[in-house]
């Protein structure tokens, strides 16, 4: 079984997790939550867009001598220490990824979630470590990565803003259509079924 992606991401965000965070940025918890929710599938979906082009195992490597790797205990999916390490070191990758756009995305999660732009550029940082860790001590999900988030890819653009997924480059007229048709089937069912 094929395990879903931003789902196993999401068990790493503790409520420890959560409190420590705000430590630094004295942000809602809800919107906290929210920001690194739209931060992961962000990330997700630019590893997506990038997969051909950046070497994701070269990223997998380097990854491994980082601080923020030592501390994550992937068997209990539990991160173990939550310090401002991630600010320096997400950044290397999220440049990788993103290149041009990451002030862009880093502003848009910021207006469209409600968050201050520093911690929306800080959270951004700690997910995609977060994602590059996971990846690193999972091997086989990275082999299959391109083929995984394109099994996922409508649930995960479901998690994103749509002024976030048109910067990526995915079109919101997709997923409007598909709730219309949805809610239109639902519709003709119930009028028939009380017949």
């Amino acid at each position: 079984m094929t395990p879903n992606l931003q789902i196993e991401l999401r068990r790493f965000i503790s409520s420890n997790v959560i409190s420590k965070l705000n430590k630094f940025y004295f942000e809602n918890d809800a919107l906290l939550i929210k920001a690194i929710d739209v931060s992961l599938g962000t990330v997700l979906m630019g590893c997506y867009n990038n997969f051909d082009e950046k070497p994701l195992e070269e990223m997998t490597e380097l990854v491994e001598d980082s601080v923020f790797y030592k501390e994550v205990d992937f068997a209990s999916s539990r991160i173990l220490s939550v310090d401002d390490n991630y600010k320096l070191e997400g950044n290397q990758f999220l440049e990788q990824i993103f290149t041009s756009k990451k002030a862009r995305i880093t502003e848009m999660i910021s207006n469209e979630v409600g968050i201050k732009s520093e911690t929306a550029r800080e959270v951004l940082n700690f997910s995609t470590l977060l994602i590059i860790s996971y990846l690193k001590y999972n091997a086989e999900v990275t082999s299959s990565l391109k083929l995984l988030l394109d099994e996922q890819k409508r649930d995960i653009l479901n998690s994103i803003p749509p002024g976030i997924k048109i910067i990526l480059g995915f079109s919101c007229y997709e997923t409007v259509e598909e709730k219309n048709n949805s809610r239109f089937a639902r519709s003709i069912f119930n009028l028939f079924g009380n017949i």
